[in-house]
């Protein structure tokens, strides 16, 4: 068999069946990380964006949308034309959408997909109230990332915030990224001090959150300082999952 048709039927594969699969597989749940966990992966997104503030009748550019992970919460919620999601990856939106989400729904709450590969986020709009980007920055080199801040501080309204996520290094096991473009399905670090340098320069205020990630640390940026959270208000910022053993770090 070749690699087409290999993938063809890993594509047709069902959740359950793919869950055995490894991240980066070619199904939707799995080629965006783990598939035992897309299920938590987009409802701790959604968490963390509702604990925000985030309404209906606010506007979301989900950036690297990839299969819907978040997007399959956030386009229901939202009001029609509320949700805008960027991938260059067809398949994997058509694929989520067809087993997830299905055409009625798209019709109903017409989402907006974009498809292009340069990382401009004005791109997709503006006056954004918040933008999430889950798992983009872990496979970028530096010069990506200081190109899509400049992007989200354009596209973010007065009082928009964004989240983001990035991997810290944590030597021997990852070093800091020096390299650049686009590197998925490797994994790179970055240093807190780099985000918020890239941030300040991009005209953006910026701050690590203690929000849970089973890989990651989610940041927070906006272009009004006093939009970020307050230190104090951490301890509602937490995310943490009970009943999940494999999320007991979460607690």
């Amino acid at each position: 068999m070749d690699e087409e048709a290999k993938e063809i039927v890993t594509r047709r594969l069902t959740d359950a069946e793919a869950r055995e699969l490894r991240a980066g597989s070619e199904h939707y749940t799995a080629f965006v990380g783990p598939p035992g966990q897309y299920d938590l992966m987009g409802a701790t997104q959604f968490m963390l964006l509702v604990t925000l503030g985030l309404r209906d009748h606010h506007r979301v550019l989900d950036f690297g949308c990839g299969s819907l992970r978040a997007g399959r919460l956030l386009i229901p919620y939202l009001q029609r034309g509320n949700y805008h999601g960027l991938e260059p990856n067809s398949w994997l939106i058509d694929d989520a959408i067809d087993k997830q989400l299905g055409r009625d729904q798209i019709a109903l709450k017409l989402p907006h997909f974009h498809y292009f590969t340069d990382f401009a986020a004005d791109r997709c709009g503006l006056d954004f109230d918040f933008i999430l980007a889950q798992s983009i920055f872990s496979h970028t080199g530096a010069e990506i990332i200081e190109r899509a801040f400049r992007g989200f501080q354009r596209a973010l309204s007065r009082d928009g915030v964004c989240l983001a996520t990035f991997m810290h290094p944590d030597p021997p096991e990852l070093s800091e990224f020096f390299g650049a473009g686009w590197v998925y399905p490797e994994c790179v670090g970055h240093a807190p001090s780099t985000i918020l340098s890239l941030a300040a320069g991009a005209s953006l205020s910026a701050r690590a959150l203690p929000w849970f990630h089973p890989r990651q640390t989610w940041y927070v940026l906006s272009r009004q300082p006093a939009r970020l959270p307050l230190p104090e208000q951490d301890q509602y910022l937490k995310g943490a999952i009970l009943n999940v053993p494999v999320w007991e770090g979460s607690l």
